[in-house]
């Protein structure tokens, strides 16, 4: 009799694991991240229109990347198996001519996304301008909060939030920028519904090639 049960068991914990590998599988299999050249996405608020679209791949520091225009404000994504990278570059201006204090990648969203998830990322440099060391670092902080099934879009659809701090720090002073997004993302298509300090922007039509 405790045969039995233990089989049962035992039949029971394979058919949930099974159930599990086949959603992560599904999971890894979708593309969140579609970046490819001639995508695109439009979005509304409440009173603006955001036209987002991917342009032709590139490279910077050795890293391929795809540049990707947010209605005109280009932003530099790679992407691989581990996550979604950034490219950022802090600059100091002085006395007229531009000092770059970082310019690297950082990751941006983890992957494969995980419902509870979270994960953080830092870059950190200094260089010295006429005498004075000038610091920076940029810190980005995320966490996937939930998830949902989505007709809409046959799928889970993952809600990310990103805190990202950039500071300067000088010999007599500090400079912080922090900045809150909320995005949505739905599988095949990408992102569906943003919500930052300028309001919250819904997908209304894409194209992905």
């Amino acid at each position: 009799m405790r045969f039995k049960k233990a089989k049962l068991l035992g039949f029971v914990i394979f058919l949930f694991f099974l159930a599990c590998e086949n959603h992560i599988i599904e999971r890894c299999a979708s593309d969140y991240f579609p970046l490819a050249q001639g995508n695109w996405w439009r979005y509304v608020s409440n009173d603006d229109t955001l036209m987002v679209e991917v342009e032709p791949r590139d490279t910077i520091l050795h890293v391929e990347c795809f540049p990707v225009s947010f209605g005109g404000n280009i932003e530099y994504l790679a992407k691989n198996s581990e996550s979604i990278a950034e490219y950022v570059e802090i600059v100091y201006n002085f006395s007229g001519q531009d000092y770059t204090i970082i310019e690297d990648f950082i990751m941006r969203i983890e992957t494969p996304l995980v419902d509870g998830n979270t994960w953080e990322d830092s870059l950190i440099d200094s260089l010295n301008v006429s005498g004075a060391w000038i610091k920076a670092k940029y810190y980005i902080n995320g966490r996937i909060t939930g998830f949902a099934y989505a007709d809409d879009y046959e799928g889970d659809v993952y809600t990310i939030e990103l805190e990202t701090i950039e500071t300067l720090m000088f010999p007599d002073t500090m400079i912080i920028d922090t900045s809150h997004v909320t995005e949505d993302y739905a599988p095949n298509t990408g992102l569906v519904r943003f919500h930052n300090e300028a309001g919250e922007y819904n997908l209304i039509e894409y194209d992905i090639q």
